[in-house]
This record gives C-alpha cells, structure tokens and sequence, in this order.
C-alpha cells in the first residue's frame, strides 16, 4: 500500500487509514492537515473575508465570557 501523500510505501505502526482516502504515514497526514489550516473538521482556508472575521467575532465573544468574573455581568463582544 502506498500513501496517498508521498507515493512511499507504508506498514507498520507508522501507516493510518484516512477515512474515504486511503493508507497514509502519521507524519504526512500531519502535515497535510497544517499546511490546510483546518481545526477538526472546518477548513479555515476556505473562509472568505467576511466569514473569517465573523469567526473570528466569535471566537472573542467566546474568549469573553470564559474569562468574565462574577462581578462582571456584561459581555464584551470586541
């Protein structure tokens, strides 16, 4: 079996399954995974403008209320 990443053979307990793709190294599917900028299944690069920054809009909103104390009662969306 070869990876679908480098052409090389793979065996081992360095050889995975990529789901709906084929057999693949750990380490190239790692790499695959970092130069895509995905974070678990959402590929961030595929965002346009506007959805970056709506996602970014939510994720401090996000970061906000985690950090808000129990005196604070507002939250601070930017």
């Amino acid at each position: 079996m070869k990876c679908i990443f480098c052409n090389q053979s793979v065996f081992g307990a360095d050889g995975i399954t990529v789901p709906g793709k084929g057999p693949a190294h750990q380490k190239c599917f790692q790499v695959d995974q970092a130069l895509k900028r995905t974070f678990q299944t959402l590929d961030i690069s595929a965002l346009n403008d506007g959805e970056l920054t709506d996602l970014l809009d939510l994720v401090l909103a996000e970061i906000n209320v985690r950090k808000k104390t129990d005196e604070d009662d507002s939250i601070e969306l930017f």
